[in-house]
């Protein structure tokens, strides 16, 4: 596949992948407590997803990890697998028999995974000239201010 396309195909900022991984990992934890899921398998495996999100995003090397560990391209991998065992175990331990509260947020969570998988860029953006300038001014400033008061110390 050609590389530049894939490339292009990559929208979602890393910051913005980041501030769902936060929402999105916890929310797993819990939602089979509210969906009153039990024990089931399908109730087991969201834990389990979300547990193990909420780990590897707090070690992600992207803007809102705790601490720069896992590479994003592993993370995105991570979460891709993650997403798709999230949307097929429902599917094969017959919860859709059940009704649609054992399958369906399943699903939808689990593709919207391996969507935002797929579009989110894999390196966080390189710190633009205008920052560059913003913080040459910044320091400019300072050493202006000391001068300054040097001077007005001497004099």
């Amino acid at each position: 596949m050609n590389m530049r396309f894939v490339s292009k195909m990559r929208v979602i900022p890393t910051s913005v992948h980041g501030a769902v991984d936060q929402v999105v990992g916890p929310a797993l934890v819990i939602a089979p407590t509210i969906l009153r899921l039990g024990t089931s398998p399908e109730g087991i495996v969201a834990r389990a997803v979300g547990g193990a999100e909420t780990a590897y995003s707090n070690l992600t090397d992207y803007e809102l990890s705790v601490k720069n560990v896992v590479p994003m391209p592993v993370h995105l991998a991570l979460d891709a697998v993650g997403g798709a065992t999230l949307a097929l175990v429902p599917q094969l331990t017959g919860a859709r028999q059940r009704g649609k509260k054992h399958w369906l947020p399943h699903l939808a969570i689990g593709a919207l995974e391996v969507g935002i998988a797929a579009l989110t860029k894999t390196e966080r953006p390189k710190p633009g000239r205008k920052a560059q300038i913003a913080k040459l001014v910044a320091s400019a400033k300072r050493a202006r201010d000391a001068a300054n008061d040097a001077v007005k110390a001497v004099a």
